[in-house]
């Protein structure tokens, strides 16, 4: 598929993930720029959102297309400099009528700069999926993982609801069509399965 981050630009309202005193936070925000392996956000200083951003600068965000192809990241933000303002609204005219000129200095642009992601693609069967990372930041590996306990005894390859789970002296499961349903290691008598870093 296209480049992810491109993606998350093209469907632009996305949902964004916060904090907000510890608690779970979330609103639609359109993803205004992507350029340089980074999107670009703008928010007024008075609202919540950027009070819980200056507060927790961490973000998760996720966009799905009309082909049911959904996008997630999470990372790290950073707020740039004024000049990008200008930029964001050249780029996305609409805004000139929600914010005219002699407003535009209560805005600041934030930028997610560093984070993994994951494609989750439902448009296919299986359905797929593949992790990303950007910003320095590394990949996780996606699903569960079968270990030298495997005693090949078979369960789990018929328990698995899309046929990831290949046979071999030591079972194997292709990550990138596990659904992490978790129902091979729920059932696996040699406790053989161990769960990836989630996501």
């Amino acid at each position: 598929m296209e480049n992810p981050l491109e993606f998350l630009r093209n469907i632009k309202s996305v949902a964004v993930a916060t904090v907000d005193k510890g608690k779970p936070a979330v609103r639609m925000s359109d993803v205004m720029l992507a350029e340089n392996d980074k999107l670009y956000f703008l928010t007024a200083r008075g609202k919540p959102y950027y009070k819980q951003l200056k507060e927790n600068p961490e973000i998760a965000i996720v966009g799905m297309d009309k082909n049911y192809v959904t996008v997630r990241v999470k990372g790290k933000i950073e707020f740039v400099d004024k000049s990008y303002v200008e930029k964001i609204f050249e780029t996305n005219p609409v805004l000139d009528e929600v914010y005219p000129e002699d407003t535009k200095e209560i805005l600041e642009v934030f930028c997610l700069s560093e984070g993994v992601g994951e494609v989750f693609d439902l448009s296919v069967v299986p359905p797929k999926r593949e992790r990303f990372a950007f910003g320095g930041a590394t990949v996780e590996e996606p699903g569960y993982r079968i270990t030298e306990k495997c005693t090949a005894c078979g369960i789990c390859e018929e328990l698995c609801p899309t046929g990831a789970i290949s046979e071999g002296d030591i079972y194997k499961i292709d990550r990138a069509i596990c659904l992490e349903c978790g129902r091979c290691y729920e059932h696996c008598p040699s406790d053989a399965i161990e769960q990836a870093t989630g996501f």
